[in-house]
């Protein structure tokens, strides 16, 4: 998981993200210079974005970074998602694309500590609706006292550089409102490859999972705050695309995988208006 200062204060700016998204795609590697040099990402001798973007790609799930052994260099990758990303939307504008992205920072394996604490964890402490300063409370009482323990989390859910479209949380003054992950027919195909993805990563080799080990392992109906009701909707739309299926003969309901992720993935942007 990243640590909870990644970001040294940065916030995922699109248009970064998408010059580096251009970098993986040319197979190219390098120390932090070089790879400024290449996307334009601002890097001073000791400082700068580029660590942070290369953080913020690899915990949105578009890249995983491959050190090079006795040198500096880094190299991203595109992952399945991110291939696909990158030839449809590089610069995340979509807010489907947005979400998937804001999903995977609150995982448990490749997200940020501090996502994963307030938008998986925190649920069922902080709710769907705190103020800045229970937040920072929240953030303290777990990663303990350090520079503004929120930092950059509000800002990116604010600024349209960032990934204020998915309209994961609404900020007026000190008061912020979580909302819920879309429950659309149109995201069908995105969510039915993500449960695959979940399903490979954090129940590997099963073919079967019921609801309650999956969102266990996975908190990811908390991620999208869903309830009872938001959860058999989007099951049955993910079932109609025909990707999984669901065994609702068995309580609670099992979920089962007919592909892989990776054959799910290219097919996201098929039914998007």
């Amino acid at each position: 998981m990243l640590p909870i200062n990644f970001h040294k204060t940065f916030i995922p700016e699109r248009h970064y993200i998408a010059a580096l998204l251009d970098y993986a795609a040319l197979g190219k590697q390098g120390n932090y210079q070089e790879i400024s040099a290449a996307t334009g990402i601002p890097m001073g001798k000791s400082s700068g974005k580029v660590p942070a973007i290369l953080d913020y790609a690899e915990g949105m799930g578009l890249i995983e970074v491959a050190s090079e052994k006795d040198s500096h260099a880094k190299r991203p990758v595109l992952t399945p998602m991110g291939k696909t990303i990158y030839t449809e939307d590089k610069f995340l504008g979509e807010k489907m694309v947005q979400w998937l992205a804001h999903m995977n920072l609150c995982r448990s394996d490749i997200g940020a500590m501090a996502w994963q604490a307030v938008f998986a964890k925190g649920r069922k402490i902080l709710g769907a609706s705190f103020t800045k300063r229970q937040l920072e409370d929240y953030l303290i009482s777990i990663f303990g006292a350090g520079n503004e323990r929120t930092g950059p989390m509000v800002v990116t859910y604010v600024e349209d550089a960032a990934l204020a479209r998915a309209g994961v949380m609404t900020v007026t003054g000190d008061n912020i409102v979580r909302n819920k992950a879309p429950v659309l027919d149109a995201y069908g195909i995105p969510y039915s490859a993500y449960i695959l993805q979940l399903m490979e990563i954090f129940s590997p080799g099963q073919v079967q999972v019921t609801i309650s080990d999956f969102n266990k392992k996975t908190l990811w109906f908390d991620i999208c705050l869903w309830n009872q009701a938001d959860i058999e909707r989007v099951l049955a739309i993910v079932e109609m695309k025909g990707f999984i299926s669901i065994d609702r003969q068995m309580q609670p309901w099992i979920i089962e995988k007919k592909q892989m992720a990776e054959e799910v993935w290219p097919h996201i942007f098929d039914e998007m208006a």
